[in-house]
């Protein structure tokens, strides 16, 4: 026995060991739905929910799982009905749930193990000895010849199955796994998607923010696989198109999050758009469930608008399945592979369900389970009924194209084998699966081309489907809010076009979102980084300083100097006077000159006239000392307004404080003097002592001393 004949005995023996192992519960009718043709297909899809490790819940949660089975009901009944495509032949089905269950899933992929297989039977890729494996070790009534297997719902789902359809060498595809690691053809050589993988779809979202010049990002995204491995991807993207996008912050949405971790989510995006700019972009790689988580709690925490979104697939999902949640989303751009939908299968959902929201026309046995359900919960309901009516439900998906589409691809396959190798089933209808063996479908679908439901259908060499992504955005505060298709980017050259008539915005122009301008640019200011991050805020230095250590550090200037126009380097102050030819210093000058011409007029009138009774109550002494500080305070004036020099500054320095000094200390003396003479004259006749005109004189003077002296 060869090496790789050796390792597939062992891996199939594992294989057995792991079924026998499971309870009759994984097996139950309830999980499988059975249509058998002359060639058979299968299908691994998650109908119910996971109750626990080999079970499921009693009841089907979302009506759009069994909208995925009808889709593919749909696709096997119309090419049964066609006479161009397996002619004579009649497209059989074994649907399998898994119940999103990865336990499940890979019981799901081990029942599709091949007859030959089971039985010990020599394959085309090597021999399997009946010592490998007894047929009666195995239950035969669990397994079902299929000649190709469409699913999982996940990523994660569809890796442990083809794990295990590629030991059957059994062709698979998915209609909706994304992950990057599917293409990888040596790890799973048997798997084909109608979907592109995810670093698609980043570089989709890259090319959106480049068009936009959207720089200054952050990033949230779902804990597991999806949405580690998006952000990963758009790291790269952002490298290699050389974007200087800044990525202010990563955050990361752990599963089962409550409502408090959402709205702390939240505050951080929003105190970052508030420090940097007044829009910031978030783009989002989420769960369908953390969308809708995050949908809600935008709005209880009233930041509507204050946002732009750049979302992934799932975020067009919850959209356009609620367009009313544009209003929380208004001008928010989400991207998906372009999906045109089936107008067949429109009608074919609306004819599922008559008036009386009754089952009509399918086979579907979980669509009468859900209706059964659907209806006790009803009438358990005293008031107004609280579920939609199904008919309103359920309507064409993007999803539901590439179901069908993944029918057709094998059918497609199994018509070019047929006709190749089988030209006589026609004439001698034996077992038609004899004839076709699942290596030539394999190969047969490496090659295939075909017009799918939204144009040409093609594999590229890592079995991915060679597509388009179709870009939307959120129309929110028209009457009618809906999710508008406004471009496409495109695999093949990796370009995007977007229809810019069909964008709208909650401003005239498209938001800005970028780093502020260098601080350069703004005089005297200097870089800050809040913490370890490629965005930057400008800080303003002080007046009196200079920036320094390129343009990271404010420096103050030493005394007497001051900041150059750029605030590059400190300078000298220059000296700076009035000179006597500027207006100011000429009014100010001629205001002195009438001031001390008036001082020197009333000297003279007070000396002409000082043996008058008047001017001898007037205190003449006194009031020369009085004139004399103001004549001095004018001619201060012409001082001050000269070009200053060390004997000027001085004699400004002296001369303010002490013709001020010379003013107001014989009026204080004066002043006291009335006040002691009328206080006397109320208690006696004798005449107050030291009030004299030499005592005022020498008071007034000791006064004057004191302020010099200080000085």
């Amino acid at each position: 026995m060869t090496y790789a004949a050796l390792s597939v005995s062992l891996a199939l023996l594992m294989a057995c060991d792991v079924i026998l192992g499971f309870p009759d519960v994984v097996y139950k009718s309830d999980y499988q739905w059975v249509s058998p043709g002359d060639i058979n297909l299968g299908a691994i899809l998650s109908i119910h929910s996971p109750d626990s490790l080999f079970s499921c819940k009693d009841y089907i949660q979302d009506v759009r799982n069994i909208q995925t089975v009808e889709a593919l009901n749909f696709a096997v009944k119309e090419i049964n009905n066609r006479n161009d495509l397996l002619q004579n032949l009649t497209l059989g089905f074994y649907i399998l749930d898994d119940c999103l269950s990865t336990q499940l899933a890979l019981a799901r992929a081990i029942q599709f193990m091949p007859r030959g297989i089971r039985e010990g039977k020599p394959t085309q890729s090597g021999h399997v000895t009946g010592e490998t494996l007894e047929s009666n070790d195995i239950r035969d009534s669990h397994f079902y010849d299929v000649i190709g297997v469409i699913g999982a719902y996940t990523s994660k789902l569809s890796m442990v199955v083809a794990n295990a359809l590629t030991i059957f060498h059994l062709p698979q595809i998915s209609y909706s796994a994304t992950s990057n690691a599917l293409s990888d053809k040596t790890r799973f050589p048997y798997f084909f998607r109608m979907v592109p993988p995810d670093h698609y779809q980043v570089k989709t979202i890259a090319s959106i923010l480049r068009r936009f010049n959207w720089t200054h990002v952050s990033l949230v995204f779902s804990g597991g696989t999806y949405g580690r491995d998006g952000v990963k991807e758009l790291e790269r993207a952002f490298k290699q198109q050389d974007s200087n996008i800044c990525i202010e912050q990563k955050i990361e949405i752990s599963f089962g999050s409550n409502k408090q971790e959402y709205s702390s989510l939240l505050e951080k995006l929003a105190s970052s758009a508030a420090l940097y700019t007044k829009t910031s972009v978030v783009v989002v790689f989420l769960d369908i469930q953390d969308a809708k988580m995050l949908a809600e709690s935008i709005k209880d925490a009233d930041l509507v608008g204050k946002l732009i979104w750049v979302g992934s697939d799932s975020l067009n999902i919850i959209l356009e399945e609620s367009p009313k949640r544009c209003t929380i989303f208004p001008g928010a751009i989400s991207v998906r592979p372009y999906s045109s939908l089936n107008d067949k299968f429109r009608q074919h959902l609306n004819d599922l369900f008559d008036g009386k929201e009754t089952l009509n026309n399918t086979r579907n046995p979980w669509i009468a389970a859900f209706l059964t359900r659907d209806q006790a919960l009803q009438n358990n309901d005293n008031s107004e009924s609280r579920l939609i009516p199904q008919s309103k439900r359920l309507r064409p998906r993007f999803i539901d194209s590439f179901i069908i589409d993944s029918v057709y691809a094998f059918a497609h396959s199994l018509d070019e084998v047929i006709e190749r190798r089988c030209p006589d089933y026609l004439f001698n209808l034996t077992d038609i699966s004899d004839c076709v063996s699942r290596s030539d479908v394999y190969n047969e679908l490496k090659t295939l081309t075909f017009n799918g439901s939204s144009g040409s259908v093609a594999f590229n060499k890592d079995g991915d489907v060679m597509t388009k992504y179709e870009v939307f955005q959120c129309h929110g505060n028209s009457s009618k809010p809906e999710v508008v298709s406004v471009g496409f980017w495109y695999m093949e050259n990796e370009s995007l076009s977007l229809f810019g008539d069909r964008l709208i915005w909650e401003t005239d122009s498209v938001p800005v979102s970028a780093c502020p301008k260098p601080c350069t640019d703004s005089i005297g200011s200097i870089y800050y980084f809040t913490k370890q991050t490629c965005c930057h805020v400008c800080v303003q230095c002080k007046v009196n300083e200079i920036v320094t250590a390129n343009a990271t550090r404010c420096e103050v200037c030493p005394e007497l100097f001051w900041p150059d126009d750029t605030r590059s380097k400190c300078i000298t102050i220059p000296p700076f006077y009035f000179s006597p030819l500027n207006p100011v210093s000429i009014s100010l000058i001629t205001i002195a000159v009438i001031g001390l011409v008036t001082c020197v007029v009333i000297a003279v009138v007070l000396s002409r006239f000082r043996h008058e009774h008047v001017i001898r109550c007037f205190s003449l002494d006194l009031s020369g000392v009085i004139l004399f500080g103001t004549g001095m305070a004018f001619c201060l004036t012409g001082v001050f307004l000269s070009k200053p020099s060390q004997l000027k500054c001085f004699i400004n320095h002296v001369g303010f404080s002490f013709t001020f000094t010379v003013l107001y200390a014989p009026l204080l003396v004066k002043t006291n003097r009335i006040y002691r003479i009328f206080n006397a004259g109320k208690r006696t006749t004798k005449r107050p002592e030291f009030i004299s005109n030499s005592s005022q004189v020498i008071l007034s003077l000791a006064l004057i001393f004191v302020q010099v002296n200080e000085c």
